[in-house]
């Protein structure tokens, strides 16, 4: 048999040369992989040697060199190397194939309550974009042990820069990343979080659009003659600082009329606290029309063209409806359906309300966030200051 090829004239693949056997003086299995640890990528591909044992028969000897080297070739197409540790071969997962694991653990937590349904839907989101950007990349066969500090940075600049996304959308990514990062290294996909190392950029303040009362009534009453149960939920926005998705999962026992409150349970809250509401007297009317023929475990607002019943509403169903709204009424883009929160609890505090009631039935995690909303024009100076004479 004539002896095989030196490894100069083999075709080499981009992170293995295949096995051969060489028949010397001591016979060998040569063959080139990809050495993960070197940190020079010119020097990443590194030779081992296999010894072939000695054997009575030359033919059985070469039967069992072949059958070990076609052993180390299909190892090698599939990933494999030499230079892995035991410990560390998680590292070499497919990075898709993790992507896809962390999914449906989410999708198992949103399926059991842990997670919010919303949650599930932006972290789909921000791994397709990822998946779309390695693609585009020539990255889609990289492993988890290539997810570092300067890919993820190449992506974030791409949302920023080059999509030109604001710093709030960078900043979500970012800390989607750092979620998806820490739970990689407890499950040792990773060694290291090292988002850390990767800056925040910069907000600015937070563009909340208030709804003038004359667009805020003509909404409502239009919305009163054309789908009153959606303009009951409207008016709640308004007047009881729910969110979208608490909306969807609130049932109609929650609702307590004769004492003038909403009960958001945990498991509806977007803090996962279980907290009271107050029902202004200028919708208990609304909410007592919505609930005249409603069971206790009928959802409050339900798929059922927002009526109380049986079937979950989807949250963008509301967005959905809104927009519409917005549309046949020529109003400006900018009034989003949040605005009726954010305008809700800005009257709130300009009627004088003290904060730390607005905060409370906004469920806010702090006064400041709160305070957030106060107008500039109603603040006024401190008086003892003001009167102070400093100069002595």
């Amino acid at each position: 048999m004539q002896k095989s090829q030196t490894s100069k004239n083999i075709i080499p693949f981009i992170d293995y040369v295949p096995a051969e056997l060489r028949e010397n003086n001591r016979w060998e299995i040569i063959f080139y992989a990809k050495d993960p640890y070197e940190t020079n990528p010119t020097k990443q591909l590194k030779r081992k040697r296999h010894r072939v044992k000695p054997m009575p028969n030359i033919r059985e000897r070469r039967k069992h060199a072949k059958h070990i080297v076609a052993n180390l070739n299909k190892k090698l197409q599939i990933g494999w190397t030499p230079f892995i540790q035991d410990d560390n071969t998680k590292l070499f997962t497919k990075l898709f194939d993790v992507f896809d694991i962390y999914i449906r653990q989410i999708e198992q937590q949103v399926d059991k309550d842990s997670l919010r349904s919303d949650t599930l839907r932006a972290y789909r989101s921000y791994i397709s974009n990822m998946k779309a950007f390695m693609i585009e990349t020539n990255r889609k066969e990289c492993f988890i042990v290539d997810f570092k500090e300067g890919l993820c940075r190449e992506f974030l600049d791409m949302i920023f820069y080059e999509r030109n996304n604001s710093a709030r959308t960078h900043n979500n990514y970012l800390a989607f990343i750092g979620v998806f990062t820490r739970w990689a290294v407890k499950r040792r996909y990773l060694k290291v979080d090292f988002t850390s190392l990767i800056s925040k950029i910069k907000q600015g303040d937070k563009k909340r659009t208030i709804i003038p009362k004359e667009a805020r009534e003509q909404i409502f009453n239009y919305l009163t003659e054309t789908n009153p149960a959606y303009a009951t939920l409207c008016k709640a926005a308004f007047y009881c600082l729910i969110r979208r998705t608490e909306f969807t999962k609130l049932k109609v026992a929650d609702v307590i009329l004769k004492n003038g409150i909403i009960n958001v349970p945990a498991e509806a809250s977007k803090n996962r606290k279980s907290q009271i509401v107050t029902i202004p007297l200028e919708l208990i009317n609304d909410l007592a029309i919505h609930l005249r023929t409603a069971n206790n475990t009928d959802y409050l607002f339900s798929a059922d063209d927002f009526k109380p019943g049986i079937a979950i509403l989807n949250p963008k169903k509301i967005s959905d409806v809104w927009i519409k709204t917005r549309k046949h009424l020529k109003f400006n883009d900018t009034y989003h359906w949040y605005s009726l929160k954010d305008t809700g609890i800005t009257n709130y505090l300009q009627l004088g309300i003290p904060t730390i009631d607005v905060k409370n039935q906004a469920r806010h995690y702090s006064i400041s966030q709160t305070e957030q909303y106060l107008p500039k024009h109603i603040l006024k100076a401190v008086g003892n200051i003001q009167s102070a004479k400093l100069n002595f």
